[in-house]
C-alpha cells in the first residue's frame, strides 16, 4: 500500500480552495433571497481602498419653463444642482468554532448546516442595518389620523385609506412607480392579518402570471405590491438607549448641522448600535419633561447627527444651559400599543452598498483544524465564519418614501 505523505484532504492547514469557493456560493445563494429591505435600493460596489465612506449623489430637477423664447436671442444656460449623501461603511461578521471529530462522529454534515445558519444569520443582519436605515427618514403618516407615534391606540391600524393616502403622497413628490407599474412596500405578518381582510385586497395570484410572482410578493392594493418580512419594524417600548445605558446626557445642539453633543463620548460599539435608531430627545424645562421622537443618521463619538422632523417650538426647548437634555430609548404608542411600520416607496427612495461587489464584499472564512498553529497543538478546533468587509444603506429621497406607522389586531 503506498504512502502519501503529502496527501491534501479539507481538515488540513492549506484548506482547498474550492471548499471555501463552495460555502461563499452557498452563503450568497442563501442570503439574497431574505433580503426584503435591500431589494429595490440603489447598489453601489464597494471598491478597495477607498476609505470608510460611500458617497450616493442625487440631482435637483429643473422647474417648469413657462417663458417663451425671445426670436433670434439665445436663453441663459441652466446650472445644474447636486445634493451629496455620504454613509459610513462599517463591516459585520460572526463565526462558529467546531472540533475535528463533528463531521466524523454525528450523522450530519455539521459543516453544511452550520453554513446555512451563518448563512440566515448574514442576511438577518443586513436586512436589519437596511431596515434601521429606512426608517430614519423624516415622511411618517400615522394610521387614524393621528399627529404622533405615541398617540397610536389599538384601533389605528392599516387599511385601504391609509395605503391610498400614501399613495397620493408619493405622486404629490413626483415619485415614480417602478418598472412593473406599481410602487413597493415592506409589511409585517401582523399588518397582512389586517390588510387581507379589507374588501380592496387583490391576491397576488389574481393579477400576477404564476411564473411573474416575486419572492415575498403577497398581493397589492390601489397599484402598491406587498412584500411581506417578518423583519420589518416594530416600536415596542424599550429600556435602555446603548447597551446598558438608560439615557445619554445632551451638552449642546447645533441646528444647521442637525447634531446633538454629548457630555461624554460613545465607545465605537455604541456609536455602531445607535446609528439608524429611533430615540426621544427629552428636554425638561423648569420641571416639565418635553419629548420629540427622533431618527439617528449617524453617531461618532461625542456627536450624533439626526433626521429631524420636529417643529419650531420643539427645536427651541432644545438650549442645553438654560434646561436639561438627554436621549432616551423610543417607545410605542399611547398606554404601551406596540407600532408596526409600512414602509411605501417609489424608485430612487434609498441606496445600499452592493453584497457581491468588487473583492467578494461577502465571505464566507473556513479556518480548518491545525490552522492555528501553537494555539490549537492537536489540530482539534476549526471555525467556519461569515463577515461583510462593508456595508451601509442610505436613504435618497425623503420624499419618495412613506412611512406609515398603525397598530394591529391582537
Amino acid at each position: 500500500m503506498a504512502v502519501f505523505d503529502n496527501l491534501n484532504t479539507t481538515t488540513a492547514s492549506g484548506v482547498s480552495p474550492a471548499v471555501v469557493s463552495y460555502h461563499e456560493r452557498n452563503l450568497i445563494k442563501n442570503m439574497k433571497p431574505q433580503l426584503v429591505h435591500c431589494r429595490d435600493l440603489q447598489k453601489r460596489s464597494l471598491p478597495l481602498n477607498n476609505g470608510r465612506k460611500v458617497q450616493f449623489r442625487k440631482m435637483t430637477p429643473f422647474a417648469a419653463i413657462t417663458r417663451p423664447l425671445e426670436e433670434g436671442v439665445t436663453p441663459v444656460g441652466q446650472m445644474l444642482g447636486m445634493t451629496e449623501l455620504t454613509a459610513t461603511v462599517r463591516p459585520y461578521g460572526g463565526f462558529v468554532e467546531l472540533t475535528d471529530e463533528m463531521n466524523w462522529a454525528l450523522l450530519d454534515d455539521v459543516h453544511k448546516e452550520t453554513n446555512e445558519l451563518l448563512a440566515d444569520q448574514a442576511a438577518l443582519s443586513v436586512d436589519t442595518i437596511a431596515r434601521d436605515a429606512l426608517h430614519t427618514g423624516l415622511n411618517v403618516q400615522y394610521a387614524g389620523g393621528r399627529t404622533a407615534r405615541t398617540a397610536i391606540t389599538t384601533g389605528d391600524k392599516l387599511t385601504y385609506a391609509e395605503i391610498k393616502k400614501a399613495v397620493r403622497t408619493l405622486k404629490k413628490a413626483n415619485c415614480k412607480p417602478f418598472p412593473d407599474g406599481f410602487y413597493h412596500a415592506i409589511v409585517s405578518p401582523d399588518a397582512v392579518y389586517d390588510l387581507t381582510s379589507d374588501t380592496m385586497w387583490v391576491d397576488v395570484a389574481k393579477y400576477q402570471d404564476k411564473q411573474a410572482v416575486e419572492r415575498n410578493e403577497l398581493g397589492c392594493i390601489y397599484k402598491v405590491k406587498f412584500f411581506e418580512s417578518t423583519e420589518a419594524k416594530k416600536f415596542s417600548g424599550e429600556t435602555t438607549v446603548v447597551g446598558a445605558k438608560a439615557s445619554l446626557s445632551v451638552t449642546g445642539w447645533d441646528a444647521a448641522t442637525l447634531t446633538l453633543t454629548l457630555s461624554a463620548a460613545l465607545t465605537d460599539a455604541e456609536s455602531r448600535e445607535l446609528t439608524g435608531k429611533a430615540v426621544t430627545v427629552r428636554a425638561t424645562v423648569s420641571s416639565t419633561n418635553y419629548d420629540t421622537t427622533v431618527a439617528v443618521m449617524e453617531a461618532e463619538g461625542a456627536r450624533v447627527k439626526l433626521r429631524y422632523a420636529g417643529t419650531d417650538a420643539e427645536i427651541a426647548r432644545w438650549i442645553p444651559g438654560t434646561n436639561t437634555m438627554t436621549l432616551r430609548p423610543a417607545g410605542g404608542g399611547a398606554e404601551g400599543v406596540d407600532v408596526h411600520s409600512t414602509l411605501v416607496y417609489g424608485q430612487d427612495h434609498a441606496g445600499c452598498v452592493e453584497l457581491d461587489s468588487v473583492g467578494k464584499n461577502v465571505q464566507v472564512i473556513v479556518k480548518p483544524a491545525g490552522s492555528s498553529g501553537a494555539l490549537d497543538p492537536l489540530n482539534q478546533r476549526g471555525t467556519i465564519g461569515w463577515k461583510v468587509k462593508g456595508f451601509t444603506a442610505v436613504i435618497l429621497q425623503d420624499a419618495f418614501m412613506v412611512r406609515i406607522e398603525h397598530a394591529v389586531s391582537a
